[in-house]
């Protein structure tokens, strides 16, 4: 009752709105393994019987890439990709990536460059329709346009070099 109503709401709005904001600039970011018998990847902390693939580590973004949230998803790629042995990290992006905005295509694009001085290739797969236009019209490097159908396609073009 400290406020009036019109400046309640108004304060409401804006409390939303920052919550809103502090939670997608802080995406889950999951670690994926394969699962046995049916290939399937899943969560590896949700799903005690998948396995990482050697050599490729594969993380699912469960929001979309924009500013906000951009700097976070490149440190989580940069931390995997240090891992001994990484040769590939594969940003699973099917529907829990929405969308993606122009510095978020700047990000990839600048962290696909970095890793593959390091002799690591950032592949993405199962985009949505925005995010492959998005990638098109920002001019993404030609490897973050290719992106592959499934999760096991960019794992085996990760393994093949293609």
């Amino acid at each position: 009752m400290v406020f009036d109503t019109l400046p309640g709401l108004f304060i409401g709005i804006g409390a939303s709105l920052l919550l809103l904001l502090y939670r997608s600039s802080r995406p889950v970011i999951s670690e994926l393994g394969q699962l046995p018998g049916n290939g399937h990847f899943a969560a590896l902390d949700r799903h005690a019987d998948s396995r990482r693939i050697p050599g490729v580590i594969v993380l699912r973004v469960e929001a979309g890439i924009y500013f906000a949230n951009a700097e976070r998803i490149r440190s989580t790629v940069r931390r995997a990709a240090g891992r001994e042995g990484t040769t590939a990290v594969v940003i699973d992006a099917p529907e829990t990536v929405p969308f993606v905005d122009v510095s978020a295509v700047r990000m990839l694009d600048e962290l696909a460059e970095e890793l593959e001085a390091r002799k690591v290739r950032l592949l993405l797969a199962r985009d949505v329709g925005q995010v492959r236009d998005v990638l098109r019209t920002a001019e993404a490097k030609a490897e973050l346009r290719h992106v592959r159908p499934t999760v096991r396609a960019a794992v085996d073009a990760a393994r093949t070099g293609t």
